[in-house]
């Protein structure tokens, strides 16, 4: 009840802000606290279900992983696309999600890229503060980066040497299959969530694909 309330009071917020500011600061406030109410309203009704049903656990769905505290990882030089060095840090001021996907990874990462061009339309203003970025845990990343312009053509594929990039992957949590005795076999990374870097590039969130474009756009939203 707390949180409705706080919620609605926000909401009030938006609309007196937008006699003073205009539509778009309102709309941005709008969009701000009805993110926050969605999330607090998911989160009490887990908790309910998972009361009211201990033995179903899906009745509550898949919920964000959340970093306390949040982690500081090293960084490794990307190429950016097809020649310019890139690391993470460039992306500092702004929220980052991150899939470290394959050209080979067909099922898992085409879902993953439908997800995150849903995400980015859910975001609406939001999506201006949040980089995509895929990174490939294969040598050739030209593939990659045809795949996933053909979903969005602002996304940002990286690319590094795989001795980086593999320990790089597993530091974030990825379960990487490297089959032996196959030459030239492609290396294929288990996408079990998206990550998420905060504006300061820590590590402070993991989004499982089983959740929905809007959940994930509210929980971004409301951690800004």
């Amino acid at each position: 009840m707390v949180y409705r309330t706080f919620a609605c009071v926000l909401l009030v917020v938006a609309l007196c802000a937008g006699l003073v500011s205009g539509a778009t600061h309102a709309e941005t406030l709008m969009r701000w606290g009805l993110a926050r109410m969605r999330v607090h309203l998911r989160l009490a009704w887990r908790f309910a279900a998972s009361l009211a049903a201990p033995h179903r656990p899906d009745l509550a769905g898949q919920p964000a992983i959340w970093l306390r505290p949040p982690r500081q990882l090293p960084g490794v030089v990307f190429t950016n696309g097809h020649i310019d060095p890139f690391t993470l840090d460039a992306l500092r001021g702004q929220g980052v999600l991150i899939l470290f996907g394959s050209a080979h990874c067909h099922n898992s990462c085409l879902r993953a890229l439908a997800l995150l061009t849903h995400v980015k339309a859910e975001l609406g203003p939001y999506a201006q503060q949040v980089r995509v970025v895929v990174i490939n845990i294969d040598q050739d990343g030209a593939p990659l980066l045809r795949l996933v312009r053909s979903y969005d053509p602002d996304f940002m594929v990286l690319t590094a040497k795989p001795a980086d990039v593999l320990p790089f992957a597993r530091r974030y949590g990825m379960t990487i299959i490297q089959p032996r005795g196959a030459a030239g076999h492609p290396t294929l990374p288990l996408v079990p969530y998206l990550v998420y870097l905060d504006r300061q590039g820590r590590w402070v969130a993991c989004f499982p694909l089983g959740m929905s474009a809007e959940e994930i756009a509210d929980e971004i939203i409301y951690a800004f």
